[in-house]
C-alpha cells in the first residue's frame, strides 16, 4: 500500500479542519516550495525525517546493452535524499521485526 498526494490531502484537513481544496494549496505550496529550492541548488533539512539535495554529475558515456552503441550523456542534476534520525530508528526497527 502506498500514500499518494490525495492522502496527505485528506489526512491535512481532517487535522487542521481546513477543506480539502485549502489542504490541497497547502500541499501545492510546500511542494513549490521545496521543488524551488532544490532548482537553486539548495539544501531543504526537514529535521528528523531527512535532507533532500541536488549534486551535479558529470557528462559520462553510456552503452546500450542490446546494441552495445555508446551514447554520450550529458551533466545533469540529480536529487538525492538522505534519511534523518527518525526515519533511520524506524528502518533499523523494521529489519530487526524481519529477522
Amino acid at each position: 500500500m502506498s500514500m499518494v498526494r490525495s492522502d496527505i490531502v485528506k489526512k491535512i484537513a481532517e487535522s487542521t479542519g481546513l477543506s480539502k481544496s485549502d489542504a490541497d494549496k497547502v500541499v501545492a505550496i510546500i511542494l513549490e516550495s521545496m521543488i524551488g529550492y532544490l532548482e537553486k541548488g539548495e539544501k531543504l533539512e526537514l529535521r528528523g525525517f531527512g535532507t533532500f539535495y541536488a549534486k551535479q554529475r558529470g557528462a559520462r558515456v553510456a552503452r546500450n546493452l542490446k546494441t552495445n552503441e555508446t551514447l554520450p550523456l550529458p551533466p545533469r542534476k540529480v536529487i538525492y535524499f538522505k534519511s534523518g534520525k527518525d526515519l533511520k530508528v524506524l528502518s533499523k526497527q523494521n529489519y530487526s521485526d524481519s529477522k
